[in-house]
Protein backbone atom coordinates (compact mmCIF):
# COMPACT_ATOMS: atom_id res chain seq x y z
CA UNK A 1 0.00 0.00 0.00
CA UNK A 2 1.47 3.23 -1.02
CA UNK A 3 1.04 6.32 0.58
CA UNK A 4 1.66 9.69 -0.77
CA UNK A 5 2.69 12.83 0.68
CA UNK A 6 2.47 16.84 -0.13
CA UNK A 7 5.52 18.66 0.82
CA UNK A 8 5.52 22.31 0.99
CA UNK A 9 8.89 24.93 -0.03
CA UNK A 10 10.36 25.73 3.43
CA UNK A 11 10.84 29.42 3.75
CA UNK A 12 8.12 30.30 1.00
CA UNK A 13 4.60 31.48 2.31
CA UNK A 14 2.42 33.04 -0.67
CA UNK A 15 0.45 36.11 0.16
CA UNK A 16 -3.66 35.28 -0.14
CA UNK A 17 -5.45 37.65 -2.57
CA UNK A 18 -6.23 41.02 -1.13
CA UNK A 19 -3.52 41.38 0.74
CA UNK A 20 -2.49 44.77 2.25
CA UNK A 21 0.77 44.55 0.87
CA UNK A 22 -0.75 45.33 -2.57
CA UNK A 23 -2.22 48.33 -2.04
CA UNK A 24 0.71 49.81 -0.43
CA UNK A 25 1.81 50.86 -4.06
CA UNK A 26 -1.32 52.64 -5.05
CA UNK A 27 -0.31 55.65 -2.80
CA UNK A 28 2.95 55.79 -3.97
CA UNK A 29 2.07 56.05 -7.33
CA UNK A 30 -0.50 58.70 -6.99
CA UNK A 31 2.55 60.80 -5.31
CA UNK A 32 4.67 59.99 -8.26
CA UNK A 33 1.98 61.71 -10.55
CA UNK A 34 1.40 64.55 -8.32
CA UNK A 35 4.88 65.25 -8.13
CA UNK A 36 5.35 64.76 -11.85
CA UNK A 37 2.20 67.32 -12.27
CA UNK A 38 4.28 70.00 -9.96
CA UNK A 39 7.46 69.75 -11.47
CA UNK A 40 5.78 70.12 -14.85
CA UNK A 41 4.20 73.24 -13.69
CA UNK A 42 6.15 76.28 -15.71
CA UNK A 43 7.54 78.72 -13.20
CA UNK A 44 8.70 82.05 -14.29
CA UNK A 45 11.37 84.66 -12.58
CA UNK A 46 12.25 87.82 -13.91
CA UNK A 47 14.46 90.15 -13.52
CA UNK A 48 16.71 93.32 -14.55
CA UNK A 49 19.27 92.68 -17.10
CA UNK A 50 22.51 94.76 -17.71
CA UNK A 51 22.18 93.31 -21.77
CA UNK A 52 18.77 92.48 -22.37
CA UNK A 53 15.49 93.81 -22.38
CA UNK A 54 14.61 91.73 -19.04
CA UNK A 55 15.97 88.27 -17.56
CA UNK A 56 13.63 85.65 -17.98
CA UNK A 57 14.62 82.74 -15.68
CA UNK A 58 12.17 79.60 -16.09
CA UNK A 59 11.57 76.32 -14.12
CA UNK A 60 9.85 73.51 -14.33
CA UNK A 61 9.99 70.45 -16.58
CA UNK A 62 10.02 70.91 -20.01
CA UNK A 63 8.74 74.79 -19.43
CA UNK A 64 9.64 77.11 -22.68
CA UNK A 65 8.83 80.50 -24.10
CA UNK A 66 6.17 80.41 -26.31
CA UNK A 67 5.85 83.57 -27.59
CA UNK A 68 7.73 87.36 -25.92
CA UNK A 69 6.56 90.93 -27.62
CA UNK A 70 7.47 94.32 -26.06
CA UNK A 71 4.72 97.15 -26.71
CA UNK A 72 4.52 100.66 -26.18
CA UNK A 73 3.39 103.31 -27.91
CA UNK A 74 1.17 101.67 -30.17
CA UNK A 75 4.61 99.67 -31.13
CA UNK A 76 4.49 95.91 -30.35
CA UNK A 77 8.30 94.51 -31.28
CA UNK A 78 8.78 90.66 -31.28
CA UNK A 79 11.70 89.93 -28.68
CA UNK A 80 13.85 86.37 -28.72
CA UNK A 81 15.03 84.81 -25.53
CA UNK A 82 19.10 84.52 -26.06
CA UNK A 83 20.64 83.15 -22.71
CA UNK A 84 17.86 84.09 -20.54
CA UNK A 85 17.82 87.79 -21.84
CA UNK A 86 15.12 88.80 -23.74
CA UNK A 87 16.27 91.09 -26.66
CA UNK A 88 14.09 92.93 -29.24
CA UNK A 89 14.69 92.10 -33.14
CA UNK A 90 14.65 96.28 -33.66
CA UNK A 91 16.39 99.15 -32.33
CA UNK A 92 14.32 100.87 -29.13
CA UNK A 93 13.85 104.53 -27.84
CA UNK A 94 15.73 104.97 -24.44
CA UNK A 95 13.76 105.61 -21.41
CA UNK A 96 10.51 104.47 -22.82
CA UNK A 97 7.60 102.99 -20.32
CA UNK A 98 5.98 99.63 -22.13
CA UNK A 99 4.86 96.04 -21.43
CA UNK A 100 6.54 92.71 -22.38
CA UNK A 101 4.03 89.79 -22.85
CA UNK A 102 4.95 86.28 -22.08
CA UNK A 103 3.38 83.31 -22.99
CA UNK A 104 5.32 80.09 -21.06
CA UNK A 105 3.95 76.47 -21.40
CA UNK A 106 5.33 72.87 -20.79
CA UNK A 107 6.44 70.69 -23.22
CA UNK A 108 4.51 69.44 -25.83
CA UNK A 109 4.72 65.61 -24.40
CA UNK A 110 2.50 66.76 -21.33
CA UNK A 111 0.55 70.06 -23.01
CA UNK A 112 -2.36 67.96 -21.72
CA UNK A 113 -2.36 69.17 -18.13
CA UNK A 114 -3.96 71.67 -17.14
CA UNK A 115 -2.60 74.87 -16.63
CA UNK A 116 -0.32 73.87 -19.31
CA UNK A 117 0.63 77.94 -20.27
CA UNK A 118 1.18 81.12 -18.84
CA UNK A 119 0.86 84.61 -19.95
CA UNK A 120 2.56 87.02 -18.42
CA UNK A 121 2.43 91.01 -18.76
CA UNK A 122 5.38 92.90 -16.91
CA UNK A 123 5.78 96.21 -16.81
CA UNK A 124 9.21 97.67 -18.57
CA UNK A 125 11.26 101.20 -18.88
CA UNK A 126 13.86 100.94 -21.32
CA UNK A 127 16.71 102.58 -20.09
CA UNK A 128 17.13 105.78 -20.04
CA UNK A 129 21.01 107.65 -22.29
CA UNK A 130 23.84 107.79 -19.70
CA UNK A 131 25.14 111.41 -19.74
CA UNK A 132 28.51 112.04 -18.66
CA UNK A 133 29.75 112.49 -15.02
CA UNK A 134 32.60 115.00 -15.52
CA UNK A 135 31.64 117.59 -18.25
CA UNK A 136 35.24 119.05 -17.69
CA UNK A 137 38.39 116.42 -16.95
CA UNK A 138 41.72 116.07 -16.45
CA UNK A 139 43.09 113.33 -19.46
CA UNK A 140 46.33 111.93 -19.53
CA UNK A 141 48.69 113.34 -22.33
CA UNK A 142 48.65 109.35 -23.82
CA UNK A 143 46.42 108.42 -26.91
CA UNK A 144 43.83 107.49 -25.24
CA UNK A 145 41.52 108.95 -22.49
CA UNK A 146 39.15 107.33 -20.06
CA UNK A 147 35.04 108.64 -20.15
CA UNK A 148 33.14 108.16 -16.90
CA UNK A 149 29.33 108.38 -17.23
CA UNK A 150 26.34 108.32 -14.52
CA UNK A 151 25.18 105.14 -15.42
CA UNK A 152 26.75 101.86 -17.06
CA UNK A 153 26.82 102.41 -21.03
CA UNK A 154 27.06 100.01 -23.55
CA UNK A 155 27.75 102.12 -26.96
CA UNK A 156 29.48 105.06 -27.01
CA UNK A 157 30.02 107.11 -30.29
CA UNK A 158 32.81 109.64 -29.95
CA UNK A 159 34.56 112.96 -32.07
CA UNK A 160 37.57 115.14 -31.31
CA UNK A 161 39.14 117.53 -33.60
CA UNK A 162 41.30 114.82 -35.29
CA UNK A 163 39.98 111.59 -34.39
CA UNK A 164 36.42 109.86 -34.34
CA UNK A 165 35.45 106.25 -33.39
CA UNK A 166 32.60 103.83 -31.66
CA UNK A 167 33.14 101.52 -28.91
CA UNK A 168 30.83 98.69 -28.19
CA UNK A 169 30.81 96.95 -24.68
CA UNK A 170 29.49 93.12 -24.21
CA UNK A 171 29.15 93.98 -21.00
CA UNK A 172 27.75 97.76 -20.07
CA UNK A 173 29.89 99.50 -17.95
CA UNK A 174 30.44 103.25 -16.79
CA UNK A 175 33.75 103.64 -17.62
CA UNK A 176 34.88 103.65 -21.36
CA UNK A 177 38.20 104.41 -22.48
CA UNK A 178 38.15 106.01 -26.31
CA UNK A 179 41.36 106.77 -28.69
CA UNK A 180 42.05 110.15 -29.25
CA UNK A 181 45.59 110.34 -29.85
CA UNK A 182 48.46 111.78 -28.25
CA UNK A 183 48.11 115.19 -26.85
CA UNK A 184 50.85 117.71 -25.21
CA UNK A 185 51.36 118.88 -21.44
CA UNK A 186 48.97 121.73 -20.76
CA UNK A 187 46.72 121.48 -23.65
CA UNK A 188 43.27 121.97 -23.87
CA UNK A 189 40.02 120.34 -25.99
CA UNK A 190 37.38 118.83 -25.89
CA UNK A 191 35.24 115.72 -27.34
CA UNK A 192 31.45 114.86 -28.23
CA UNK A 193 30.05 111.88 -27.14
CA UNK A 194 26.81 110.14 -27.82
CA UNK A 195 25.88 107.12 -25.83
CA UNK A 196 23.28 103.96 -25.24
CA UNK A 197 22.87 102.22 -22.24
CA UNK A 198 21.87 99.14 -24.25
CA UNK A 199 23.33 98.20 -27.52
CA UNK A 200 19.68 98.01 -28.92
CA UNK A 201 18.79 101.20 -27.95
CA UNK A 202 19.27 104.04 -30.09
CA UNK A 203 21.94 106.82 -29.23
CA UNK A 204 20.77 109.82 -26.96
CA UNK A 205 21.72 113.60 -27.44
CA UNK A 206 25.17 114.50 -27.99
CA UNK A 207 27.08 115.95 -24.40
CA UNK A 208 30.19 117.59 -24.65
CA UNK A 209 33.23 117.07 -22.38
CA UNK A 210 36.49 119.69 -22.04
CA UNK A 211 39.48 118.36 -21.25
CA UNK A 212 42.60 119.17 -19.69
CA UNK A 213 46.12 118.12 -19.86
CA UNK A 214 47.91 117.73 -17.04
CA UNK A 215 50.68 121.30 -17.40
CA UNK A 216 54.55 119.80 -18.05
CA UNK A 217 56.78 118.42 -15.37
CA UNK A 218 59.42 120.81 -13.93
CA UNK A 219 62.02 120.41 -11.93
CA UNK A 220 63.80 122.48 -9.37
CA UNK A 221 67.58 122.20 -7.16
CA UNK A 222 67.65 122.60 -3.47
CA UNK A 223 70.26 123.98 -1.87
CA UNK A 224 69.81 127.11 -3.58
CA UNK A 225 73.13 128.15 -1.59
CA UNK A 226 76.35 127.08 -1.60
CA UNK A 227 77.14 123.53 -0.88
CA UNK A 228 79.65 121.66 0.86
CA UNK A 229 81.70 119.03 -1.55
CA UNK A 230 80.42 116.10 -0.55
CA UNK A 231 76.06 117.39 0.71
CA UNK A 232 73.49 115.81 -1.42
CA UNK A 233 72.04 116.85 -4.66
CA UNK A 234 67.98 117.56 -3.73
CA UNK A 235 66.41 117.39 -7.00
CA UNK A 236 62.58 118.08 -6.17
CA UNK A 237 59.87 117.72 -8.95
CA UNK A 238 56.40 119.33 -9.58
CA UNK A 239 54.29 116.29 -9.87
CA UNK A 240 55.04 112.22 -8.62
CA UNK A 241 56.99 110.25 -10.66
CA UNK A 242 56.30 106.91 -11.66
CA UNK A 243 59.11 106.52 -14.29
CA UNK A 244 61.75 107.96 -13.74
CA UNK A 245 64.33 106.57 -16.16
CA UNK A 246 67.54 107.50 -13.93
CA UNK A 247 69.91 105.67 -16.13
CA UNK A 248 69.25 108.98 -18.59
CA UNK A 249 70.44 111.59 -15.97
CA UNK A 250 73.57 112.54 -16.18
CA UNK A 251 75.77 114.13 -12.93
CA UNK A 252 78.72 115.98 -14.10
CA UNK A 253 81.61 116.20 -13.04
CA UNK A 254 81.73 112.45 -12.86
CA UNK A 255 81.33 111.63 -9.32
CA UNK A 256 80.68 108.31 -8.30
CA UNK A 257 77.80 107.93 -5.84
CA UNK A 258 73.77 106.87 -6.31
CA UNK A 259 70.48 108.64 -6.27
CA UNK A 260 67.40 107.85 -3.43
CA UNK A 261 64.01 108.31 -3.93
CA UNK A 262 63.24 110.60 -0.63
CA UNK A 263 59.69 110.38 -2.22
CA UNK A 264 57.51 110.29 -5.34
CA UNK A 265 58.46 113.74 -5.65
CA UNK A 266 62.28 114.24 -4.44
CA UNK A 267 65.41 112.24 -5.45
CA UNK A 268 68.67 112.63 -3.82
CA UNK A 269 72.03 112.05 -5.05
CA UNK A 270 74.61 111.40 -2.49
CA UNK A 271 78.84 111.22 -3.86
CA UNK A 272 80.13 108.21 -2.44
CA UNK A 273 83.67 109.78 -1.04
CA UNK A 274 84.80 112.48 1.52
CA UNK A 275 86.36 114.30 -1.40
CA UNK A 276 82.72 114.33 -3.15
CA UNK A 277 82.61 116.88 -6.03
CA UNK A 278 85.64 118.53 -4.61
CA UNK A 279 85.59 122.35 -3.52
CA UNK A 280 84.84 124.82 -6.27
CA UNK A 281 82.63 123.00 -8.32
CA UNK A 282 80.52 123.49 -10.48
CA UNK A 283 77.95 120.74 -10.23
CA UNK A 284 75.52 119.91 -12.72
CA UNK A 285 72.70 117.19 -12.51
CA UNK A 286 70.83 117.08 -16.45
CA UNK A 287 67.50 115.71 -16.84
CA UNK A 288 65.92 114.28 -20.21
CA UNK A 289 62.73 116.43 -21.58
CA UNK A 290 60.47 113.91 -23.28
CA UNK A 291 59.64 110.57 -23.22
CA UNK A 292 63.25 109.70 -22.08
CA UNK A 293 63.30 111.33 -18.62
CA UNK A 294 60.98 111.06 -15.94
CA UNK A 295 57.15 110.93 -16.30
CA UNK A 296 54.61 111.00 -14.15
CA UNK A 297 51.27 108.91 -13.90
CA UNK A 298 49.15 110.91 -16.58
CA UNK A 299 51.91 110.93 -18.62
CA UNK A 300 53.35 114.01 -18.25
CA UNK A 301 57.12 114.99 -18.36
CA UNK A 302 60.03 117.67 -19.05
CA UNK A 303 59.26 120.31 -21.60
CA UNK A 304 62.63 120.01 -22.29
CA UNK A 305 66.41 118.87 -21.24
CA UNK A 306 66.37 120.34 -17.52
CA UNK A 307 70.28 121.42 -16.18
CA UNK A 308 70.32 122.09 -12.08
CA UNK A 309 73.64 123.54 -10.78
CA UNK A 310 75.16 123.92 -7.89
CA UNK A 311 78.22 125.21 -6.53
CA UNK A 312 80.62 124.21 -3.72
CA UNK A 313 82.63 125.65 -1.32
CA UNK A 314 85.76 127.02 -3.21
CA UNK A 315 88.07 125.83 -0.22
CA UNK A 316 90.51 127.75 1.84
CA UNK A 317 93.12 129.77 0.15
CA UNK A 318 94.94 129.86 2.52
CA UNK A 319 95.54 126.19 2.35
CA UNK A 320 95.77 126.52 -1.80
CA UNK A 321 98.60 128.84 -0.74
CA UNK A 322 100.12 126.25 1.12
CA UNK A 323 100.15 123.42 -1.12
CA UNK A 324 101.38 125.75 -4.08
CA UNK A 325 104.23 126.98 -1.81
CA UNK A 326 105.07 123.62 -0.11
CA UNK A 327 105.32 122.46 -4.14
CA UNK A 328 107.18 124.89 -5.56
CA UNK A 329 104.72 126.73 -7.23
CA UNK A 330 105.14 130.62 -5.39
CA UNK A 331 108.11 132.56 -4.53
CA UNK A 332 107.83 131.81 -1.15
CA UNK A 333 107.92 128.35 1.30
CA UNK A 334 105.99 127.25 3.73
CA UNK A 335 106.45 125.01 6.66
CA UNK A 336 104.15 123.06 9.13
CA UNK A 337 104.05 124.60 12.85
CA UNK A 338 103.72 120.97 13.40
CA UNK A 339 104.49 117.39 12.02
CA UNK A 340 101.02 116.12 9.61
CA UNK A 341 99.77 113.02 8.85
CA UNK A 342 100.08 112.43 5.34
CA UNK A 343 96.71 110.44 4.24
CA UNK A 344 94.14 111.32 1.82
CA UNK A 345 91.28 112.05 4.81
CA UNK A 346 93.87 113.95 6.91
CA UNK A 347 94.32 115.94 3.60
CA UNK A 348 90.87 116.28 2.76
CA UNK A 349 89.86 117.78 5.92
CA UNK A 350 92.45 120.47 5.49
CA UNK A 351 90.91 121.82 2.23
CA UNK A 352 88.43 124.00 4.93
CA UNK A 353 90.50 123.99 8.12
CA UNK A 354 94.05 124.80 7.04
CA UNK A 355 96.89 124.09 9.44
CA UNK A 356 98.80 126.58 11.16
CA UNK A 357 102.55 127.32 9.95
CA UNK A 358 104.49 130.06 8.32
CA UNK A 359 105.44 131.61 4.86
CA UNK A 360 109.37 133.00 4.11
CA UNK A 361 110.31 133.99 1.18
CA UNK A 362 112.50 131.81 -0.99
CA UNK A 363 114.71 135.38 -1.72
CA UNK A 364 114.29 138.92 -0.80
CA UNK A 365 115.52 140.50 -4.23
CA UNK A 366 112.26 140.39 -5.83
CA UNK A 367 110.97 143.46 -7.07
CA UNK A 368 108.64 144.91 -4.97
CA UNK A 369 105.71 144.68 -7.55
CA UNK A 370 105.94 140.93 -7.38
CA UNK A 371 106.34 141.55 -3.30
CA UNK A 372 103.32 143.52 -2.94
CA UNK A 373 101.09 140.73 -4.77
CA UNK A 374 101.62 138.06 -1.78
CA UNK A 375 98.96 138.34 1.08
CA UNK A 376 98.33 135.29 2.56
CA UNK A 377 95.21 134.06 3.09
CA UNK A 378 93.79 136.25 -0.02
CA UNK A 379 93.44 135.78 -3.66
CA UNK A 380 95.78 137.80 -5.80
CA UNK A 381 96.96 137.07 -9.57
CA UNK A 382 99.88 135.98 -8.18
CA UNK A 383 97.84 132.69 -7.07
CA UNK A 384 96.08 133.01 -10.26
CA UNK A 385 99.71 132.29 -12.16
CA UNK A 386 100.74 129.93 -9.61
CA UNK A 387 97.68 127.63 -10.18
CA UNK A 388 98.02 128.41 -14.10
CA UNK A 389 101.50 127.25 -13.76
CA UNK A 390 100.66 124.13 -11.83
CA UNK A 391 97.86 123.37 -13.66
CA UNK A 392 100.43 123.04 -17.30
CA UNK A 393 103.09 120.69 -15.17
CA UNK A 394 100.18 118.53 -14.20
CA UNK A 395 98.14 118.59 -17.60
CA UNK A 396 95.32 120.05 -16.50
CA UNK A 397 93.32 122.63 -18.45
CA UNK A 398 95.17 125.90 -18.03
CA UNK A 399 92.62 128.32 -16.98
CA UNK A 400 93.88 129.47 -13.03
CA UNK A 401 91.00 128.28 -11.49
CA UNK A 402 91.29 126.04 -8.45
CA UNK A 403 88.70 123.88 -9.55
CA UNK A 404 88.02 120.10 -7.87
CA UNK A 405 90.88 118.78 -10.30
CA UNK A 406 93.49 120.96 -9.13
CA UNK A 407 92.68 120.46 -5.42
CA UNK A 408 92.46 116.74 -5.65
CA UNK A 409 96.02 116.76 -8.20
CA UNK A 410 97.35 119.35 -5.29
CA UNK A 411 96.83 116.41 -2.73
CA UNK A 412 98.12 113.54 -4.49
CA UNK A 413 101.44 115.69 -5.64
CA UNK A 414 101.86 116.30 -1.33
CA UNK A 415 101.49 112.63 -1.09
CA UNK A 416 103.65 111.59 -3.60
CA UNK A 417 106.04 113.94 -2.77
CA UNK A 418 105.55 115.27 -6.54
CA UNK A 419 107.20 119.43 -6.93
CA UNK A 420 106.90 121.63 -9.78
CA UNK A 421 110.32 121.12 -11.96
CA UNK A 422 110.70 124.71 -13.04
CA UNK A 423 111.58 127.85 -11.32
CA UNK A 424 109.57 130.82 -10.69
CA UNK A 425 109.98 133.74 -13.07
CA UNK A 426 108.71 136.73 -13.54
CA UNK A 427 108.66 139.67 -16.70
CA UNK A 428 109.39 143.10 -15.08
CA UNK A 429 108.88 146.20 -17.74
CA UNK A 430 109.10 149.95 -17.50
CA UNK A 431 107.43 152.42 -19.80
CA UNK A 432 110.42 154.92 -18.73
CA UNK A 433 112.67 156.35 -21.43
CA UNK A 434 114.24 153.58 -22.54
CA UNK A 435 111.91 151.40 -22.08
CA UNK A 436 113.31 147.83 -20.91
CA UNK A 437 112.43 144.16 -19.91
CA UNK A 438 113.47 142.36 -17.44
CA UNK A 439 113.75 138.88 -16.71
CA UNK A 440 113.18 137.13 -13.28
CA UNK A 441 114.35 133.72 -12.27
CA UNK A 442 114.28 132.04 -9.03
CA UNK A 443 115.29 135.83 -7.17
CA UNK A 444 117.57 136.51 -9.69
CA UNK A 445 117.74 139.38 -12.29
CA UNK A 446 118.93 136.95 -15.24
CA UNK A 447 118.29 139.46 -18.06
CA UNK A 448 117.83 142.74 -18.96
CA UNK A 449 116.93 144.03 -22.45
CA UNK A 450 115.54 147.35 -24.36
CA UNK A 451 112.02 147.02 -25.36
CA UNK A 452 108.82 148.66 -27.18
CA UNK A 453 105.70 148.97 -25.58
CA UNK A 454 102.23 150.45 -27.33
CA UNK A 455 101.90 153.35 -28.71
CA UNK A 456 99.09 155.56 -27.54
CA UNK A 457 96.67 154.97 -30.02
CA UNK A 458 97.28 151.21 -28.70
CA UNK A 459 98.73 151.30 -25.60
CA UNK A 460 100.01 148.13 -23.74
CA UNK A 461 97.68 147.08 -20.55
CA UNK A 462 99.10 148.18 -17.12
CA UNK A 463 99.23 145.83 -14.61
CA UNK A 464 100.09 142.35 -13.63
CA UNK A 465 98.92 139.60 -15.54
CA UNK A 466 99.53 135.80 -15.92
CA UNK A 467 100.93 134.40 -19.00
CA UNK A 468 97.96 132.54 -20.48
CA UNK A 469 99.14 131.47 -23.80
CA UNK A 470 102.33 130.67 -25.70
CA UNK A 471 103.31 130.38 -29.37
CA UNK A 472 106.62 129.94 -31.27
CA UNK A 473 105.39 131.38 -34.47
CA UNK A 474 102.26 133.08 -35.67
CA UNK A 475 101.10 135.28 -37.99
CA UNK A 476 99.46 137.98 -35.80
CA UNK A 477 96.34 140.04 -37.60
CA UNK A 478 94.74 143.08 -37.19
CA UNK A 479 94.37 147.18 -37.62
CA UNK A 480 96.81 149.64 -37.49
CA UNK A 481 95.32 152.79 -36.31
CA UNK A 482 94.65 154.12 -39.77
CA UNK A 483 92.69 151.35 -40.50
CA UNK A 484 94.93 149.51 -42.44
CA UNK A 485 94.92 146.14 -41.62
CA UNK A 486 98.37 144.07 -41.12
CA UNK A 487 100.05 140.54 -41.14
CA UNK A 488 102.87 140.23 -39.72
CA UNK A 489 104.70 136.75 -38.96
CA UNK A 490 105.91 137.14 -35.23
CA UNK A 491 107.78 134.61 -33.18
CA UNK A 492 108.55 133.84 -29.74
CA UNK A 493 105.21 134.78 -28.42
CA UNK A 494 103.31 134.98 -24.66
CA UNK A 495 100.48 136.72 -24.29
CA UNK A 496 99.80 137.77 -21.02
CA UNK A 497 96.47 140.09 -21.55
CA UNK A 498 93.99 140.21 -24.60
CA UNK A 499 96.52 140.48 -28.00
CA UNK A 500 99.19 141.72 -25.85
CA UNK A 501 102.36 139.40 -25.66
CA UNK A 502 105.93 139.67 -25.11
CA UNK A 503 107.68 138.93 -28.00
CA UNK A 504 110.32 139.14 -30.80
CA UNK A 505 110.20 141.69 -32.85
CA UNK A 506 112.75 143.19 -36.10
CA UNK A 507 113.07 146.59 -35.27
CA UNK A 508 115.21 148.89 -36.21
CA UNK A 509 116.14 150.09 -32.72
CA UNK A 510 114.43 149.19 -29.28
CA UNK A 511 113.79 151.17 -25.82
CA UNK A 512 110.54 153.90 -26.82
CA UNK A 513 106.59 152.60 -27.54
CA UNK A 514 106.55 151.70 -31.54
CA UNK A 515 103.98 148.84 -30.76
CA UNK A 516 100.25 147.90 -31.37
CA UNK A 517 100.12 146.62 -27.49
CA UNK A 518 102.81 144.23 -27.46
CA UNK A 519 106.18 144.35 -25.17
CA UNK A 520 108.57 143.74 -28.49
CA UNK A 521 111.85 142.48 -27.94
CA UNK A 522 114.79 141.92 -30.23
CA UNK A 523 115.63 139.24 -32.06
CA UNK A 524 118.12 137.50 -30.19
CA UNK A 525 116.28 138.02 -26.85
CA UNK A 526 113.04 136.52 -27.76
CA UNK A 527 114.02 133.00 -27.49
CA UNK A 528 115.62 133.45 -24.15
CA UNK A 529 113.12 134.84 -22.72
CA UNK A 530 110.22 132.49 -24.52
CA UNK A 531 112.44 129.30 -23.01
CA UNK A 532 112.75 130.57 -19.45
CA UNK A 533 109.19 131.59 -18.65
CA UNK A 534 106.04 129.10 -18.37
CA UNK A 535 102.06 129.48 -18.60
CA UNK A 536 101.64 131.08 -15.44
CA UNK A 537 104.62 133.39 -15.11
CA UNK A 538 103.43 137.11 -14.65
CA UNK A 539 104.23 139.98 -16.64
CA UNK A 540 104.01 143.41 -14.84
CA UNK A 541 103.83 146.58 -17.21
CA UNK A 542 104.66 149.69 -15.00
CA UNK A 543 103.36 153.06 -16.34
CA UNK A 544 106.04 155.60 -16.46
CA UNK A 545 108.33 157.22 -13.57
CA UNK A 546 108.61 153.30 -12.27
CA UNK A 547 112.24 152.54 -12.71
CA UNK A 548 113.63 149.40 -12.84
CA UNK A 549 113.81 146.54 -10.14
CA UNK A 550 117.17 147.87 -8.31
CA UNK A 551 120.97 146.45 -9.92
CA UNK A 552 121.30 145.33 -6.48
CA UNK A 553 119.12 142.16 -7.02
CA UNK A 554 120.92 140.89 -9.71
CA UNK A 555 124.00 140.12 -7.80
CA UNK A 556 122.10 137.62 -5.40
CA UNK A 557 121.57 133.85 -5.86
Amino acid sequence: MSVSHSRTHRGFRPYPAGSPITWIWIPVVFLGIITLFVLSLPRVRTTESRRGLLRVTLGGWGAQVADATFSYEGHTIALALHRQRLMPDRVLPPGILGSVHLIIQHAPIVNWIPGESQHLLIPVTTPATPTVAEPHMTRSVAPVMTLVFQKPVAMVTYATEHHMGTVRLAVPHRRVTVAVGVTSPGTTGSITVRTAAALWESLGPANTVQWTAPPYLTASSAPKTEISPNSPLTVTFSQPLTHRNLKHWQVAPKTPGSWREISATTYQYTPDSAFGFGPNALVAVTIPGGLNGPRTRSGSYLAHTTTLTWTTDPGSVLRLQQLLAEEGYLPVTWQPATPDTHTLSAEISTIYDPPTGTFQWKSENWPQALKDLWDPGNWTVMIKGAVMQFERVNGLTVDGIPGPMVWRTLIDDRLSGRVSPDGYTYIFVTEDLPETMELWDNGRLILSSDANTGIPQTPTYLGTFPIYERLPFQIMRGHNPDGTPYADPVHWINYFKGGDAVHAFPRASYGFPQSLGCVELPLNIGPIVYQTVHYGTLVTVNPPGVSPAPATASSSS
